[in-house]
């Protein structure tokens, strides 16, 4: 546990530098949501909720912000919100290795979790967004039925819903691990607990909006020309990158946005694929494949690179690669995220 924590303290420092060189070498962009280098975007509606309650920000599930104000002690939401990301996602990795090395030698899990830290877009982990609390969650909720711990499991599981929207993917991974362990029907009763976060969110869009489905709608809204009342099958969203890739100019910063996108759901299709084949746990790959479709079927890779990375079979499918490819993936994923987080501090979009 000592070197998952040094490699926490290591990766978080590292993160100042390129903060640091940004506001010398890149131009702050205007016109986009922008508050702190670790604020942008998302993480200002966050902000925005934990001060002041819901205004039409439906799409953010409500146990980050609600974490947010009750750490804020003398109004210090910024602060509070890093505080919360940044001790959940050293959480998650202390718990990560725990729950990895049930299945995998030291050796392994330890280099799954490099992995996962030189991620492109790891990033968002330590930043003043919700992937870090949601990834915790997840992987507790793992750990537990895999001791199990099922009402732990039941309760983490329900919290994940309150999370993020693809949370209740949770629930049919839970009950094919329940199934594989020969377990009791009777010991996996309290799985029914699992939907109640995100029931009771449905049922405060009711009396907040008059719709239980308006975070689902809400997304509609975000102008990223994405699909929430059709399905909209991958291939045509691939047609249209390529349509993208070929129309803008290589100069333009959207250019290699799009590129980034198209890239991961690439990347991250064979490495969910080599996982299965490399025989990770059903269960862990019935979530991962769940909470990958749900996005890549809206019409649009946006946000993709963000978030793919809660889909922890991939940093264990990252291990089984030759070792040239995984050399190649550190000094290519650590330059990439350097360089995007720079963006990122600056008011860029990233994912």
């Amino acid at each position: 546990m000592r070197k998952v924590f040094r490699c926490f303290v290591i990766w978080r420092l590292a993160l100042f530098i390129p903060v640091f060189i940004a506001g010398y070498f890149t131009t702050a962009r205007t016109g986009y949501l922008f508050t702190n280098p670790w604020a942008n975007f998302d993480g200002v509606h966050y902000l925005s909720i934990a001060q002041n309650g819901y205004a039409t920000q439906a799409v953010f599930f409500p146990l980050y912000p609600l974490l947010i104000r009750f750490f804020s002690f003398g109004r210090a939401y910024l602060a509070s919100g890093l505080f919360v990301s940044n001790l959940a996602f050293l959480l998650t990795l202390i718990y990560f290795y725990k729950l990895l090395i049930l299945d995998y030698p030291k050796k392994r899990s330890f280099e799954s979790i490099i992995y996962l830290l030189v991620f492109p877009t790891a990033f968002f982990l330590g930043a003043l967004y919700s992937e870090s609390l949601f990834f915790l969650l997840l992987i507790l909720s793992f750990y537990f039925a895999r001791k199990g711990e099922w009402l732990l499991a039941s309760v983490t599981a329900m919290l994940l819903g309150a999370t993020r929207i693809i949370g209740i993917f949770i629930l049919p991974a839970l009950v094919y691990e329940l199934y594989i362990q020969k377990k009791n029907i009777k010991e996996g009763l309290s799985l029914l607990m699992a939907p109640i976060g995100l029931v009771a969110y449905s049922l405060f869009n009711y009396l907040k909006w008059g719709d239980d489905l308006y975070f689902i709608k809400a997304h509609g809204e975000l102008g990223n020309s994405r699909s929430v009342s059709a399905i909209v099958l991958f291939p045509q969203t691939i047609y249209r990158y390529i349509r993208i890739l070929l129309s803008l100019p290589i100069s333009q910063y959207e250019w290699w946005i799009a590129l980034l996108e198209i890239t991961i759901f690439i990347g991250v299709s064979l490495l969910l694929y080599f996982a299965w084949k490399k025989k990770v746990r059903t269960s862990y790959l019935i979530f991962s494949l769940l909470a990958f479709l749900l996005p890549v079927s809206s019409g649009t890779f946006s946000g993709l690179p963000r978030y793919v990375l809660v889909l922890f079979p991939i940093y264990v499918a990252l291990s089984y690669m030759s070792r040239s490819f995984r050399k190649a993936y550190l000094i290519f994923s650590a330059i990439l995220l350097f360089i995007l987080l720079m963006f990122f501090s600056r008011g860029y979009f990233v994912a």
